[in-house]
């Protein structure tokens, strides 16, 4: 399969998730001056490692979607999951960068991280609006009405 034959919103989802992926190792994600040298660290501290894996996630389901699909179990809005794990791991890489500490704050590499993320989260919710995939119903067979008397 060509890359150039899969949907342009497969095409920007993957395009993201791997400038998000690069740009996670570099080590001004978070960085901080302290007098003459600047310090940083990567994606991969904290809790926006999980952010990093659940972005990974998000990557591989919109690759798997794209071409292997018949691997896939049935049934399973994978499109919606996409949506979910790139939203959430966007989430918590941002917050980590925010909330990283007293003099430190997100660097040049952690912006294009964001970015890139955003654009991942933004690439799979439009395919999953393309897709046609209906949100589950998750109250459905939770009625708690008690079914009515039996007839005379």
């Amino acid at each position: 399969m060509d890359f150039k034959s899969l949907g342009k919103f497969e095409q920007g989802a993957l395009g993201a998730g791997a400038l998000a992926l690069l740009f996670s190792f570099f080590d001004r994600y978070v960085s901080a001056d302290l007098g003459p040298v600047t310090v940083g660290t990567n994606a991969w501290t904290s809790y926006a490692t999980l952010g990093m894996l659940l972005i990974l996630a998000s990557v591989a389901v919109v690759a798997v979607k794209a071409f292997a699909k018949d691997s896939l179990p049935a049934g399973v809005p994978w499109n919606l999951v996409a949506v979910a794990t790139a939203g959430v791991g966007t989430f918590l890489v941002l917050l980590r960068g925010l909330t990283a500490g007293t003099g430190a704050g997100i660097g040049w590499s952690g912006w294009i991280l964001i970015i890139a993320a955003i654009a991942l989260t933004v690439f799979t919710a439009l395919g999953f609006k393309e897709s046609g995939e209906k949100m589950p119903d998750f109250g459905k067979g939770n009625d708690t009405t008690p079914p009515p008397p039996p007839a005379a």
